[in-house]
């Protein structure tokens, strides 16, 4: 326990900041941050300059990081980031602006204001177009915001629906002028001054370099460049500080100067030098030219898609330093009008003003729109776990093809990086109708909270309001402005997610609870589940759903008050059929491919975890006592505590040359209607959908007397059926080489459609 403690032990500065959040609300007050805290600039600067001339009664703040030069206007207003004076203002200024994000850790309080003014109007993907996972605090942030700016339609677009807070929070999204650019309206150009402003290269913050081509080409262009000409160059404030100019001895590029801010700073650019960057989209507003120097095109594209090319815009675009240098020194004709109508046709001089009016004094202007990102439906959130190849996420994945999915938001919740790189096709096979928010950060508690919640975790004596304070709490810090209305604990199993199918009772949340299996019997095999734990969920929850009528029966004597339904499975037969036409994998063994042609071989075959459950012990030593030369075993698995040891077996076996162990295929379905039998050899099951996945493909299915598949199955003969041991499992592969079985057909329809009754009911208020 001590050492699960030390795992889940705030940091200081998070301790310090949830100790913050009690105390009052600064009325009047105003924390603004840029880049969290690596400059001062953009948005955030033309805002705080607005403000201290419009509205002198607000006390500003504006974070800047350690050592970092502060512009002389904003003298006695900075404050360090994460210092503990930061820490405080982030939990009680009333107003809060940035222009991405706040720390994992920042918890908007329901007194406070939040607005995100966001950076720029995008070229490169953003979010779920780029990563499946790794964006889960961008989108918390944008989800917590009450309002988050932006400066066309465009981006108001993209940003919405690859973050993935379009149709489910409810707050809004404001297309108006871009605060930044109003200082861009104003010219003090000095000839021959050039600003080289490139995009950052990198997907990973802990990974940052700067590009060695980028070095070769600049020390190019420094040589071409004439006597009178300057290059600033300015990187990505997540680059800046890695490229040392002293070492370099140009002679006409120079540093960008760090006391001035870029906007005001771009007043004075002749040329604008970037590649992929937003910049170049703001700076169009001057009419002087841009060029693209794009040395790193195809490279750079294989890492980062865009949502426009480069050729469709209306900016010179170069390879090299030669051209560059050349078309720096002659004159430039631009027609940026498609830019304008496009993407900063609502910007303004007076941009700032307009915005900060309408944010303090709510005036309304012709040049703001305002946007609600909800679509007015229920929020239902679902725990999947990893979203494994098993029969768990199966039944998932088949019910949100069935459901209709335009009576609610489904939305698909995971912890960030929980999914694993190889199944995160999954989350890309998504019905396009559903929608998807990832858990970021650690679980926000106090020092006590987090001792009895590990004390309840290990089914002793704890305060558990305690315990649902700290769940209820984190869960608004996760999932700010969703409004859930219903929770799903699908697997059933991790005890975090049981809590929660209690303690959100409290913030009026429907919640239901799955049970797919027999769970008298998993907890005496595995032991890191905890009864007491899950059976307070079963008791607690709007609805437990067992998968069949005997699991129901089981769940019922041990938790007599549990409010069960029945609701079996669903499997899709349609697709597991066109899957099932597909050739099998290359990886298929060849020896194994002539057994499945060779009319004298009989191939028995069986998929599921490496668990003890599955009873894939018994079904090698059945099959060894089987001792037949003409027959072969294919065990299809996928992962599980058991893989050593059930290979270990396969290893020592006298029939060793007979058994195929093939590992992470996915949807073999192909394979199971290649094979002459499946064989279900588990010791219990909730249900046991590979079976019904045997039956679709017309594979005859030798089983073990599982009285829940059974209770599915309905028909004994529709398989044949033997007792649940090794004994019986060698008898019926017996029975099967003597007798053969039948081709069988399966109602999977009227099945599907009494179980999506059941599901609709989930969500009738009653």
């Amino acid at each position: 326990m001590i050492n699960q403690l030390k795992k889940n032990l705030m940091s200081p500065n998070e301790l310090r900041y949830l100790h913050s959040r009690s105390k009052p609300i600064l009325k009047k007050t105003i924390l603004l941050e840029s880049t969290h805290g690596r400059e001062l600039s953009g948005h955030i600067y033309s805002l705080a300059k607005q403000l201290m001339l419009d509205y002198p009664e607000y006390k500003i703040y504006l974070v800047l990081r350690k050592n970092r030069i502060s512009p002389e206007c904003f003298t006695g207003k900075i404050v360090e980031h994460m210092s503990a004076e930061y820490l405080r203002l982030l939990a009680t200024c009333e107003y809060l602006i940035n222009d991405t994000s706040f720390w994992e850790f920042f918890h908007k309080r329901s007194e406070q204001k939040y607005f995100i003014f966001w950076h720029g109007t995008p070229l490169k993907y953003l979010g779920k177009s780029t990563q499946l996972q790794g964006y889960g605090n961008i989108q918390r942030n944008l989800a917590a915001a009450d309002k988050i700016f932006v400066s066309n339609d465009f981006t108001k677009e993209k940003l919405i629906a690859d973050f993935g807070i379009k149709d489910i929070t409810h707050n809004q999204i404001v297309v108006a002028p871009s605060p930044r650019n109003s200082s861009l309206f104003e010219n003090r150009v000095v000839k021959g001054r050039y600003l080289y402003m490139p995009t950052w290269r990198g997907k990973d913050v802990s990974n940052i370099h700067v590009s060695q081509k980028m070095l070769q080409e600049l020390a190019k262009l420094d040589q071409l460049l004439s006597e009178n000409t300057e290059v600033y160059v300015k990187l990505h404030p997540y680059e800046a500080s890695l490229l040392n100019f002293s070492e370099q001895n140009y002679c006409h590029l120079k540093l960008y100067p760090e006391n001035e801010e870029l906007y005001d700073f771009l007043q004075t650019v002749e040329k604008l030098i970037t590649d992929y960057s937003s910049i170049m989209f703001d700076f169009a507003i001057t009419n002087r030219p841009i060029i693209l120097w794009t040395f790193d095109e195809k490279e750079y594209l294989k890492e980062r898609g865009m949502y426009l090319s480069l050729d469709e815009l209306p900016f010179t675009k170069v390879t090299n330093a030669e051209k560059l240098a050349s078309l720096l020194e002659n004159q430039s004709v631009t027609n940026y009008e498609i830019v304008h109508k496009n993407y900063t046709s609502l910007d303004d001089k007076e941009g700032t003003k307009i915005v900060l009016d309408y944010l303090f004094q709510n005036k309304l202007h012709p040049s703001i729109y305002a946007y609600s990102n909800w679509n007015g439906r229920e929020n239902v959130l679902i725990y999947a776990y990893q979203l494994n190849d098993n029969g768990i996420t199966s039944s998932l994945l088949n019910i949100l093809d069935e459901a209709d999915l335009s009576l609610r938001n489904y939305i698909l919740i995971w912890q960030e990086g929980m999914i694993p790189s190889e199944l995160e096709y999954k989350i890309q096979n998504l019905p396009k109708e559903m929608y998807t928010f990832i858990q970021t950060g650690k679980v926000q508690c106090t020092l006590a909270e987090m001792l009895h919640t590990s004390l309840y975790m290990q089914q002793l004596p704890a305060n558990k309001e305690s315990v649902a304070c700290m769940y209820r709490r984190d869960f608004e810090r996760t999932f700010p402005n969703l409004q859930v209305t219903h929770f799903i604990h699908y697997p059933g199993y991790d005890r975090s997610y049981a809590v929660w199918v209690w303690a959100l009772k409290k913030l009026g949340i429907k919640t239901t609870i799955f049970v797919h299996t027999d769970m008298e019997k998993e907890f005496k095999i595995n032991p890191s589940l905890k009864p007491k734990i899950i059976f307070e969920a079963y008791k607690q929850a709007d609805h437990v759903v067992c998968v069949s009528r005997p699991i129901e029966t089981k769940i019922l004597s041990l938790t007599p008050t549990a409010n069960t339904l029945v609701m079996e499975v669903l499997i899709n037969p349609s697709l597991i059929q066109k899957i099932a036409q597909k050739p099998l994998d290359q990886t298929i063994p060849n020896e194994l491919l002539q057994d499945f042609n060779h009319s004298e071989i009989t191939v028995f075959v069986s998929v599921g975890r490496f668990s003890k459950q599955k009873g894939y012990d018994r079904l090698i030593s059945a099959f060894e006592q089987l001792n037949n030369p003409h027959t072969r075993l294919v065990l299809i698995c996928s992962y599980g505590p058991e893989k050593e040891a059930i290979t270990e077996q396969i290893n020592s076996s006298s029939v060793k040359k007979q058994i195929y162990l093939l590992e992470n295929l996915v949807q073999p379905y192909n394979l199971v209607k290649k094979a002459n039998a499946f064989v279900f050899s588990s010791r219990y099951e909730g249900l046991g959908m590979v079976v019904f996945e045997a039956l679709a493909v017309k594979t005859p299915v030798i089983m073990t007397n599982i009285p829940e598949t059974l209770d599915v199955l309905g028909d004994r003969e529709k398989a044949i059926i033997v007792e649940n041991s090794t004994d019986g499992l060698l008898k019926g592969m017996q029975k099967y080489l003597i007798e053969g079985s039948k081709v069988v057909s399966f109602d999977f329809e009227e099945k599907e459609k009494k179980s999506m009754k059941v599901w609709e009911s989930l969500f009738r208020n009653n």
